[in-house]
């Protein structure tokens, strides 16, 4: 019931948000491909200069109304100037998202045939074309990115793998991974290692273990902070305004200045709770901070000393249990970095109440 009130609450977003779209200063326009509705966001310099420009593709468009938020981080100087598709979601979107048959989502979201493959065949072969003769795009798949979130997230990765010709970059905020018992994950450890930037990120309030596609990833060989980035956020949820607040990072890296400093590490004491089952999930979450501008957990590729191991257990990816009712001390280093961090018993279990 939780994943159908969080796809049920996105999806009245993206209707509501579509009656909102302006064009201000000619760099927010709208367009149409076959009927097919877009909103697209042109750079600052785009009117007065004759520079060609990467592109990012998003789906659920309607609701990515950020302008002000991409001209800021142009100024700023952490990020390239880009052109933003935003691809309207339609009232298909269950059957046009998903790749896979899932008997969860049919009986809370009612029938749907999976459309991926050809919503994903419209978008490379219509709307890339059409985007790349009427606006100043650098056509090549090196310069183009493929985004989404909830179920756009879960399409965002399965086209990054499967039309890689056309896309070097995947974001998937909130993904619904877990779609088909995380089948994107099998269909990922299946490929070889392409040539992708891929992001993917999670709130602990509508959270989902996910860890394993890092795993994946690693063993593809895949570097984690070059090749594929991971942020889990502490307290966050599944809507638009918390996409909105952290869309920055993944164009960051995507399209940001390279990163050569780590300026900060902290470490959230996260207690989540299962939306299915009486039972917490215990995790530290140690997120660093870049120079460019850049955030991202650190998950499985930092190390965890547990200085008192007697009186519980610190897992490779964070978890933790406590084995008396004491606090444990942990030591969490990334690098050069280290960052001394008590877990105290008594805080967690109120937690819990």
């Amino acid at each position: 019931m939780m994943k159908l009130i969080l796809a049920a609450t996105c999806i009245f977003c993206n209707w509501a948000c579509a009656e909102k779209i302006t064009s201000p200063d000619d760099q927010f326009v709208t367009d149409k491909v076959d009927g097919w509705s877009l909103q697209i966001y042109l750079p600052p310099s785009y009117q007065t200069s004759d520079k060609r420009y990467p592109v990012v593709y998003i789906h659920d468009g309607q609701q990515w109304q950020i302008q002000n938020l991409l001209n800021d981080l142009i100024k700023a100087g952490k990020i390239e100037e880009i052109i933003f598709v935003g691809i309207f979601s339609s009232n298909q979107r269950t059957s046009e998202y998903l790749p896979y048959q899932d008997d969860y989502v049919r009986q809370d979201w009612g029938p749907y045939t999976p459309k991926a493959k050809q919503f994903s065949d419209f978008v490379v072969q219509k709307i890339i074309p059409y985007i790349d003769g009427k606006y100043r795009t650098i056509k090549d798949r090196k310069s183009r990115a493929v985004m989404g979130t909830s179920f756009g997230g879960l399409l965002a990765l399965w086209m990054g793998y499967f039309y890689d010709d056309y896309f070097s970059m995947v974001g998937a905020l909130s993904p619904s991974f877990w779609v088909a018992d995380m089948q994107i994950f099998k269909d990922v450890d299946a490929q070889p290692k392409k040539d992708l930037k891929i992001w993917f990120d999670l709130g602990t309030l509508e959270w989902n273990y996910y860890i394993p596609l890092s795993d994946i990833l690693a063993q593809k060989g895949y570097a984690y902070g070059t090749d594929f980035l991971y942020y889990e956020v502490d307290g966050g949820r599944h809507t638009p305004n918390d996409w909105i607040a952290r869309i920055a990072y993944p164009l960051i890296f995507f399209q940001g200045k390279t990163a050569t400093t780590i300026t900060d590490l902290n470490v959230a004491i996260e207690v989540i709770k299962s939306v299915t089952r009486p039972v917490w999930f215990l995790r530290l979450n140690p997120v660093v901070e870049i120079d460019n501008g850049l955030k991202y957990s650190l998950a499985q590729f930092a190390e965890y000393e547990l200085l008192n191991p007697s009186d519980g257990v610190v897992n490779y990816d964070g978890s933790f249990r406590f084995n008396a009712d004491k606090d444990l001390r942990v030591n969490v280093k990334y690098k050069n970095l280290s960052k001394p961090v008590t877990i105290s018993y008594q805080e967690v279990e109120s937690r819990k109440r």
